[in-house]
This record gives structure tokens, sequence and C-alpha cells, in this order.
């Protein structure tokens, strides 16, 4: 089984990521004879209280996607209410390093919200991508592992 385990940052649990157009839209600008944008390498923090991943608008821009849709969601500052997201169809890689091979997410929702840029960090990765690995954070050693 694949895995990777990596030092805790401060922040928490951060890996790299690659952020694409999906494979639909990649065939649409090929079949329009249109640029495909660079991929965007990222990094992302590992939220097991996110029910779905996130991904800063500066990334989703430089991808130059126009939303899929929208969805509801909520977070401690929106406490019993509900903030409309726009949503955007992408494909997504965690790796610890370049070498490694990816935990690879094809076509996946995800919603654009502002993160902690100031962190460095561009994405939230939430359960729609860690239902597909196993997750262990093991505080005793400061480390964490991803295994897929």
């Amino acid at each position: 089984m694949p895995h990777f385990t990596l030092t805790l940052d401060a922040p928490g649990p951060v890996v790299n990521a690659v952020v694409t157009v999906s494979d639909g839209r990649r065939q649409a600008l090929e079949e329009a004879q249109q640029p495909i944008p660079t991929q965007q390498i990222i990094r992302a923090l590992i939220d097991t209280g996110a029910s779905h991943t996130s991904i800063d608008p500066t990334v989703l821009a430089a991808l130059s996607l126009t939303p899929t849709g929208t969805i509801e969601i909520v977070t401690p500052s929106t406490g019993t209410g509900t903030h409309t997201a726009d949503t955007y169809d992408v494909d997504f890689k965690i790796y610890a390093s370049a070498e490694d091979i990816p935990l690879a997410t094809s076509n996946l929702r995800v919603s654009a919200c502002e993160l902690f840029l100031k962190q460095g960090i561009h994405a939230l990765i939430g359960r729609d991508i860690l239902s597909r690995c196993v997750f262990i954070y093991n505080g005793s050693t400061n480390s964490f592992t991803v295994c897929f």
C-alpha cells in the first residue's frame, strides 16, 4: 500500500498538492484547440473537520476555471448560518515528494474558500479525499501518515 509519513508543520498536517483542470475540462480545451492551464503546485492542510476539500480562489483563477455550481457550507465563523460558496471540478493529487506515488483524485468537486495564504496554505483537504485513505495523526512523534 503506498504511503508517506511527514513531520507536522506549525499549522498541522500539511502536504504538497497539485491541482489541475479536470479530465473533462482538459478534453474540451484540447478539442477546441485552446491552451491548457498550467498545473498549480500548492500546500494543503489536512482537515478532518472539513466535509469536503476547499481551495483558495487564487489557485482556481490561475486555472481559468468557472464555477460549476454552489454549495452551502457551515464554518465556526458562520455559527448556525451557512455561507454560499462556488464549486469547481478539478483533479487533485497529494504527495510527500516528487518521487512518491501520489494519492490522486479525479473530477473532485471543491469549493472556493479564502484560506490561510499568510501561512502558505492554499487548500483544506476534507473527508471527501480522506475517505479514500488511512490518515494517522501521531502527536507523540510529531508526525502523520497517509496510506492509500
